[in-house]
């Protein structure tokens, strides 16, 4: 029997697609032409971990994921001091991998785990000023511990950031990743961890983008009061960067 033409444009349109698709999934878990050279460097002499390798294929920002990688190396070869740090951890997901790059650094994890507060709310515009205190919200201390499979050098602070940071007042940090999308606890988290930031550390603001004003002005605010200048990664959202001026 004879097929409408109609037919045969749209079952060759949905073949297309399937084949696009199926090509896309080879390519996050098995192609690796994207890999940078030192990544398949340190593969080959057995110096990424199998979890590691594993958190490579699934996770999606390919140049997000291999920032931190090549970051967090820099600080072990410059022996840059400190603990890590994260403000908006949610359900864990770039806390399991900074965690999986030196699991032996002390990592600290600042959220509500209870979704936004009000508070910070208030001020936003762009697509923050839609979030409710119910954004975000599902998601548990226990989930996320899980879901990083870490070790003990793990802390959890639950509560309104910065009022939980006081335990960690005196602490260095080398790297601290901010994804807390709104304007207040990224302006909070700035001023309270550059004092604190070893020189040659890091302070890794994501969602720097037209679509997230409150997190571009307040880092627009804060590289006004230091000597240091942003430095951009073109990722999917827009990673931004302070690394602390070394001591002379």
């Amino acid at each position: 029997m004879d097929f409408p033409v109609f037919q045969v444009i749209n079952y060759t349109l949905i073949l297309i697609v399937f084949i696009i698709f199926i090509r896309y999934i080879w390519g996050v878990f098995f192609d690796d032409n994207y890999q940078p050279a030192e990544w398949k460097y340190a593969m080959d002499r057995g110096h990424i971990s199998k979890k590691l390798k594993r958190l490579e294929r699934q996770y999606p920002d390919k140049v997000r994921f291999f920032n931190w990688w090549f970051q967090v190396g820099r600080l072990k070869q410059d022996n840059v001091p400190g603990d890590f740090a994260e403000v908006g951890v949610y359900k864990g997901d770039s806390a399991q991998v900074i965690h999986h790059c030196d699991p032996g650094r002390h990592f600290h994890l600042f959220d509500t785990f209870t979704g936004f507060s009000m508070r910070d709310l208030a001020t936003e515009t762009g697509p923050a000023a839609t979030y409710t205190p119910e954004n975000f919200s599902d998601t548990t201390i226990n989930k996320v511990l899980q879901h990083i499979g870490g070790n003990e050098n793990l802390r959890i602070y639950p509560g309104y950031f910065p009022d939980t940071a006081g335990i960690v007042g005196e602490f260095r940090f080398a790297l601290v990743n901010l994804d807390a999308d709104l304007y207040n606890p990224t302006r909070a988290a700035l001023d309270f961890f550059y004092p604190r930031l070893s020189p040659g550390g890091m302070i890794l603001i994501h969602d720097y983008n037209h679509q997230w004003p409150g997190i571009v002005k307040a880092v627009d605010e804060f590289l006004m009061l230091i000597p240091e200048s942003l430095v951009r990664i073109p990722d999917m959202d827009g990673t931004v960067m302070i690394i602390r001026n070394k001591e002379c």
